[in-house]
């Protein structure tokens, strides 16, 4: 055994805490020397029986062993170490005269991680406690860097679940606030065709009550044998006139119910269908002639009367509808009187709808944010911001199209809907 001047260097790693075993009062005393010179915190113990309640008692980072010591050999102690959850992961190096190969086999076979054989050198003693301590270190960091990231990903795990449920919470809320914005749009529909109903329902009432007191009045005269024919003649007269007016009126309201009829199933239930473009937009534009009678505004609809889409007709009935109480809410003032006009064409298998007002237009700031949800100018005024924002979520995802819009202020605003005329299967 030789000392080197290496010895007289203080370790970097003064916690560093090291139990020395050996039977031999002289190796044990100058192991003890030279690991507490280089900075460790040593502690011997002269047999097994100690080593075991040393460190079980307060496991050191690192411990040498004897193999040769009498009641416990460093065998069984390691064997007991290794078996117990508390020391088990302590590293062992073996310290042994014995020199056969069988010895270090078994030695490294019951858990050590290393041997040196007696007579050792100092330098080699230090640089194996070193190497051995560093993997101890660097295999603790390790665990506990895996630790982490095992926290992390369950703590990742949760936040994109919570995440993932906000999002689908938001969906949810959004579909209804979106459903609720259509049925009340179908709603103020109703409202607006009943009390247009009610004009035509109202002369044919009249004019049937005039017929039927005209012709009690005939009756009553046949059986009184007082019946002329000039009073024949009236009769004659005003039931032709009640007739034409009752029946004029019952097909107006006839007419009414139909295309409200159609537009309100297609608005509610969505499906797909094949229909005429221009015919069908003209039905969906007279659902809304009670909004426009109050108003001094003209609406009309141009272009290619021959378009046939294999679409979705509610939706596109949704839009259209929105498109227009959004001109007559947001683009004109109440005196005004205002044009506002739908421009059908087709490329290839390319529907293109342009919708134009010549109303006040939107401001620049505002172009990019209305089909956003919830945007609007005139929440004063009830505005919910979802009127555009349905239209854009109508057009791409239901329609399979694109729509752009086009302002400035004082000039009007033309939106482009780009549409296929044959949705894909």
């Amino acid at each position: 055994m030789t000392n080197s001047s290496a010895a007289d260097q203080p370790h970097a790693d003064t916690l560093a805490n090291i139990l020395v075993v050996d039977d031999t009062k002289a190796n044990l005393r100058l192991l003890v020397e030279i690991l507490a010179q280089r900075g460790y915190q040593v502690r011997p113990a002269a047999n097994g029986a100690r080593a075991l309640a040393a460190a079980q008692a307060d496991p050191p980072d690192l411990i040498l062993l004897d193999i040769m010591m009498p009641d416990i050999d460093g065998y069984a102690v390691c064997e007991q170490l290794k078996a117990d959850e508390q020391t088990q992961d302590i590293p062992i190096i073996f310290l042994s005269a014995l020199n056969e190969v069988l010895d270090k086999v078994k030695a490294f076979a019951i858990g050590g991680v290393d041997y040196i054989t007696k007579p050792f050198q100092v330098e080699e003693v230090l640089v194996r406690v070193e190497t051995h301590l560093a993997l101890r270190q660097m295999r603790a960091s390790l665990e506990e860097k895996n630790r982490q990231l095992e926290q992390e990903i369950i703590e990742r795990q949760r936040a994109n679940e919570a995440l993932h449920q906000a999002l689908q919470d938001l969906k949810d809320t959004q579909a209804q606030l979106v459903e609720s914005e259509k049925m009340a749009a179908l709603g103020g529909l109703v409202a607006g065709v009943a009390h247009e109903i009610n004009n035509p329902v109202g002369f044919s009432i009249t004019a049937a009550s005039v017929l039927e007191d005209e012709t009690q009045e005939l009756l009553n005269a046949y059986r009184e044998n007082n019946l002329k024919r000039s009073d024949l003649e009236a009769y004659l007269n005003t039931a032709e006139e009640s007739s034409q007016l009752i029946l004029r009126n019952l097909q107006q309201a006839a007419k009414m119910v139909k295309n409200f009829k159609q537009v309100a199933v297609d608005q509610s239930s969505l499906e797909r269908r094949s229909f005429n473009l221009k015919t069908y937009l003209e039905e969906t534009i007279y659902n809304l002639t009670p909004k426009l009678k109050k108003t001094h505004h003209e609406l009309t609809i141009n272009g290619d009367d021959d378009i046939i889409m294999d679409s979705y007709p509610g939706a596109l009935a949704q839009v259209v509808t929105n498109l227009v109480l959004n001109s007559i809410t947001h683009a004109f003032t109440d005196q005004q009187a205002g044009q506002m006009h739908f421009d059908l064409s087709q490329t290839d298998n390319k529907v293109i709808i342009q919708y134009a007002d010549n109303g006040s237009g939107i401001p620049a700031e505002n172009l990019g944010q209305i089909f956003e949800p919830f945007f609007t100018t005139a929440r004063s005024q009830g505005g919910s911001g979802l009127g555009l924002h349905i239209v854009y979520n109508l057009v791409t995802q239901k329609l399979k199209g694109s729509i752009y819009c086009d302002s400035r202020l004082g000039e009007g605003t033309k939106f482009t809907i780009e549409l296929p005329s044959r949705l894909n299967q």
